[in-house]
């Protein structure tokens, strides 16, 4: 269990540790945090900028998207439905989707697509330069199920886990129709006003004069992100929410406000992932919750035993997953670590312009454009978010975030772009 602050010292010490720690991270993070302890906070703390553009600072209420958290409140939903009747955890999908050439349809169960292990290639991870070609634009569930056939399978059924977006979108579609509404209605129905979270919500169009987060990358400087249409995230990563509600929503479901034992069954971890939720240890401890990761948005909320962690960020060139480890220890009586961004070298501005130009994969039938910003690189190609690269060694780049590492040539006539598993070659176009 995490150690109790008990006293006013104790707690003093942990703020000012905390207080600390993320004043070193002011200017590479953006966002908010709160730390309960006993169903009391403990910590809040909000940095930067809501709208850049506009000066709206950063506030507690500040809403964020928080991408793959929605799946925590997806699961929530089918599990509820399942204790309802509505639907069994054993159906076949082809059940909901009989017209749709999903392959395995008829294998693939509801309870497969909650734990990551349906097989079906996830349209949005692993097919990441056709995702971007569509992800700012509305997209039906007809256009959805379309791409999900064509993009076929990665193993068979419950043979193992491989993350999915796939499975939680195809989840979204499945609980309309059990409910019969909109996914943004069953979310308000069923979990925002049952709670009372007055900060959550389906993430339509952004807008700052209601309190929403643009998201953002740290380059030289803050640049604007596109935003990604609710319509292709929904049961995957389609809400916005902030700390404080995250915070209450973890520990209603630790509590079983939902009932049925659903926190129980939701936590049943089979090859690293429950059912939408990822176990994290620390130490000997274990504690439940979701990351998630959308556009420039990042978020997490973590229930370890009697202590609630969460936090939304809207840009961010820091490993967030950093973060929790530092709570804990702060809370534990260790020491934090604070963070170090001079771990990367620097090179001069000759040896940066020396890599700028345009590369193309033909496997990809793709250009990227890499450009100095400041004193680093940046990579965008057509129609996708730019992301700075920090370098390793003199040829060797990466970035920590997107989890993108990147190899010139000497000569730089080629570069290997690896993510995801997989690598690419792309030529310098304009060299033979």
């Amino acid at each position: 269990m995490c150690a109790v602050v008990c006293t006013a010292c104790g707690q003093q010490t942990v703020e000012k540790k905390l207080d600390a720690y993320f004043n070193a991270l002011d200017g590479h993070f953006m966002g908010s945090i709160v730390v309960q302890q006993d169903g009391k906070t403990i910590y809040q703390r909000s940095m930067g900028w809501a709208d850049l553009e506009n000066q709206i600072p950063a506030i507690a209420e500040t809403q964020y998207r928080i991408g793959s958290v929605s799946k925590t409140f997806t699961a929530v939903l089918v599990m509820k439905a399942a204790a309802e009747g509505r639907l069994s955890l054993s159906d076949s999908i082809a059940k909901y989707f009989p017209d749709a050439k999903i392959p395995n349809a008829e294998q693939i169960t509801i309870d497969q697509l909650l734990q990551h292990r349906s097989g079906l290639v996830d349209i949005t991870n692993d097919k990441p330069y056709e995702y971007y070609t569509y992800f700012t634009t509305p997209q039906t569930r007809q256009q959805i199920l379309e791409r999900v056939a064509a993009a076929g399978t990665n193993f068979q059924p419950d043979s193992e886990y491989r993350y999915c977006n796939t499975g939680y979108n195809l989840l979204g579609y499945i609980l309309e129709d059990v409910w019969g509404k909109p996914y943004a209605e069953i979310i308000n129905d069923q979990i925002v006003s049952l709670l009372d979270m007055r900060h959550t919500r389906y993430s339509e169009a952004i807008d700052p004069q209601r309190g929403d987060a643009r998201s953002y990358t740290l380059l030289d400087c803050w640049q604007i992100q596109p935003e990604t249409d609710a319509s292709v995230a929904i049961g995957a990563g389609a809400l916005a929410s902030t700390p404080a509600d995250l915070a209450r929503f973890g520990e209603a479901l630790v509590g079983d406000v939902f009932g049925d034992n659903i926190f129980e069954q939701m936590k049943q971890v089979k090859d690293a992932y429950g059912r939408g939720l990822v176990q994290f240890t620390y130490g000997d401890q274990i504690g439940y919750g979701h990351a998630g990761l959308i556009d420039g948005f990042s978020s997490k909320l973590v229930v370890f035993d009697n202590v609630t962690i969460a936090y939304c960020s809207n840009g961010t060139d820091y490993d967030t997953n950093l973060i929790i480890t530092a709570v804990l220890d702060a809370l534990n009586g260790k020491t934090i670590e604070i963070p170090d961004f001079d771990i990367y070298v620097q090179l001069t501005p000759e040896q940066l312009a020396s890599y700028a130009g345009t590369y193309k994969c033909d496997a990809l039938s793709m250009e990227v454009t890499v450009s100095v910003a400041g004193s680093r690189l940046s990579v965008q190609a057509i129609g996708q978010q730019s992301f700075p690269l920090d370098a390793v060694s003199a040829d060797q780049f990466e970035n920590a975030i997107v989890g993108v590492a990147i190899t010139f040539a000497p000569d730089r006539k080629t570069v290997i772009l690896k993510q995801a598993g997989q690598e690419f070659e792309f030529a310098r176009v304009g060299d033979d």
